[in-house]
């Protein structure tokens, strides 16, 4: 057993400092306890582990008891809260493409005109609703800068999205990042909308900063049609917008197509999440795991959309944990982290609850480097955890069914948050 931590013992020791019990304690970094408590002081975790054992090594410290399951803040790695105001926009057809769904998505901006003030309330609407799911942190990916958002206590992450397919495109928006303040943060759209020397400025401004460098990857095989031979639906609707010229395809890409296209041009890192990966070859699995490249999946909005599901039994088994995200409710019926891991496991009956829920928490904190603060419950992580109940969670004999039912239930009946009950 590792030493006590050192706790202030002034008179309002006592009153910093209070064991939360419960019959479930999920920390997910180390195995689930039952009969479990956390100790919490000065909005730190000081300690983790049994009741029984944590009520000897504190005896003087008050108990609070949950009657339910307490766990990490889940992370929503990827969100286009500027998009909420739009509602889900749905194909024209069962047989469109993507791109078809994009157009639509367009011509449904442009037709609307929302104006900013409708904007920024739809967004702060979908803050304050993943705040009540249970998410504590978040990415959010938009083309406006919305104004801070201080009505819930949970943390976002900003970058704005640049796009530039062209020569001319991109040198317009290289001229104008050169014109931004240098401590705003962005990021690319996706490897069909946004040409190399965009996407390497963008990265080394990234790296220069230490920001995340967040784009969409292998949505869509339409993606590796474009770069590999200049051609499928991506290659179409550039050519209807004006933006087509030498950019694609891209010469000289081998077996690692997309991927290693895109470490041929130094993006990929630690720094680097890539979101989707739906379609993606063996090989670059492979290559994506040995950059240390982080990995969101957004399985809803993938079956939304029609565009398939994910490599993850691959991904886990190369040593990548992917985060989670939900994208917008553009592109999904529902954004709930809870629904997003339903789908996972439905997908994909193989992958153990435990790495489900891994991704959901500890995997969106790893890849946004917040782990020192979100993703499990442990020493010196902030205490603001969740308390979630449900009459299903009360069948479970053991963590194991426990686990399968915090994955596949959907939203629990019942989701507070610790730090508010305190």
């Amino acid at each position: 057993m590792s030493s006590s931590p050192v706790i202030d013992q002034g008179p309002d020791s006592n009153f910093a400092c209070t064991i939360f019990r419960a019959p479930w304690v999920v920390p997910v970094s180390s195995p689930v306890l039952n009969d479990g408590a956390v100790v919490v002081g000065r909005n730190r975790i000081i300690a983790v582990g049994s009741y029984h054992e944590l009520a000897l090594r504190f005896p003087d410290l008050p108990s609070t008891f949950c009657q339910g399951i307490l766990l990490p803040a889940l992370v929503n790695a990827h969100i286009h809260l500027d998009l909420s105001v739009m509602g889900t926009v749905y194909p024209d057809s069962f047989d469109s493409t993507m791109c078809d769904w994009i157009s639509v998505l367009l011509q449904k901006r442009e037709a609307a005109n929302f104006s900013q003030e409708e904007i920024e309330a739809a967004a702060a609407k979908t803050v304050s609703d993943q705040y009540a799911s249970g998410v504590g942190l978040m990415l959010d990916i938009g083309n406006l800068s919305l104004q801070r958002r201080d009505s819930t206590s949970i943390e976002i992450i900003s970058l704005l999205e640049m796009l530039g397919p062209s020569q001319a495109g991109q040198q317009a928006v290289i001229a104008t990042l050169s014109d931004l303040a240098d401590n705003l943060p962005v990021t690319a759209h996706s490897p069909y909308s946004t040409g190399p020397d965009l996407l390497k400025f963008i990265k080394r401004r990234c790296r220069r900063q230490e920001t995340v460098f967040s784009f969409h990857l292998a949505e869509n095989e339409d993606e590796a049609l474009l770069l590999v031979q200049g051609e499928g639906c991506f290659a179409k609707f550039l050519k209807q917008r004006g933006a087509w010229d030498q950019t694609f395809p891209v010469q000289g890409i081998d077996s690692r197509r997309v991927v290693g296209y895109l470490e041929d041009l130094n993006i990929l890192d630690d720094g680097t999440l890539c979101v989707h990966c739906v379609h993606l070859n063996d090989e670059e699995v492979k290559v994506l795991a040995g950059t240390g490249a982080h990995v969101c999946l957004c399985p809803g909005s993938n079956r939304f959309l029609g565009v398939g599901a994910a490599p993850l039994e691959k991904m886990l088994a190369a040593g990548i944990l992917p985060a989670l995200g939900t994208d917008s409710i553009a592109s999904n019926t529902s954004l709930d982290l809870w629904q997003e891991m339903s789908i996972l496991g439905q997908e994909h009956p193989r992958v153990d609850p435990a790495s489900i829920l891994a991704m959901a928490t500890i995997g969106g904190a790893i890849a946004l480097h917040r782990e020192v603060d979100f993703g499990s419950l442990a020493p010196n992580r902030r205490a603001t955890f969740l308390h979630v109940q449900g009459s299903e969670y009360a069948k479970a004999e053991d963590a194991e069914q426990l686990l399968e039912c915090l994955t596949s239930c959907g939203r629990p009946e019942s989701v507070t948050w610790v730090n508010a009950e305190s």
